[in-house]
């Protein structure tokens, strides 16, 4: 009887983003038969795999437009969004990564996957950075904020070798809260005295 279900029956019943192991549970399969299976459904365009290691894949047939942020959240649950795509999202800049930078704990398992760009980092930044992470979508990925993304890149690469130069911000989408959690974030990343914006720094930079 199990034979007769089709596929289409078998990814209906499966949420939009699983793991390739809920496969052995939901349908008493083996793990051999597990991977036979997605196999052959991403042969037709059924599923599409997060990659990597992470044995996640988007249910084409539950949902068109894959949710590859919760399907790392499902693969790497300390994955926190990071780099100039924090920018781009809040509007402070229309550059475009070629992919979202996610910073990952490296005392749980990582691996690159396909859509993402994993950054291992050591359990000591997340309690530094923890100050400034925010998860704006309860079923999405954690994010630092648009001043705490700004502060950490300029303080692990520097203005132009992150990605961004001072004029690929649109300073005036910057707001006062802005601002502030700028000064937090200086001042929990050791930055000193440094301006958000140093062509501002007479009007902005002084004001701790």
């Amino acid at each position: 009887m199990r034979s007769s279900i089709s596929a289409y029956e078998r990814l209906a019943a499966l949420p939009a983003v699983f793991r390739g192991t809920d496969l052995t549970v939901r349908f008493q399969w083996t793990s051999k038969t597990a991977s036979h299976y997605l196999y052959l459904w991403k042969k037709r365009g059924l599923v599409s795999g997060l990659g990597g290691h992470s044995d996640v894949f988007a249910n084409l047939v539950v949902s068109r437009e894959p949710d590859w942020e919760a399907g790392l959240r499902l693969a790497m649950p300390s994955a926190v969004l990071v780099g100039v795509d924090v920018l781009r999202r809040v509007g402070w800049t229309t550059q475009i990564p070629f992919q979202p930078s996610v910073a990952v704990n490296n005392a749980e398992a990582t691996f690159q996957v396909d859509h993402f760009d994993v950054v291992p980092r050591p359990p000591g930044w997340f309690k530094l950075l923890a100050p400034g992470t925010q998860r704006p979508d309860p079923r999405g990925l954690a994010a630092l904020s648009p001043s705490w993304a700004l502060a950490e890149m300029i303080r692990s690469e520097g203005w132009g070798a992150c990605g961004l130069a001072l004029d690929d911000i649109y300073w005036d989408q910057v707001t006062d809260q802005d601002r502030m959690e700028w000064e937090a974030a200086r001042e929990q990343l050791g930055l000193g005295d440094l301006a958000m914006n140093p062509d501002e720094e007479a009007e902005y930079g002084r004001c701790r």
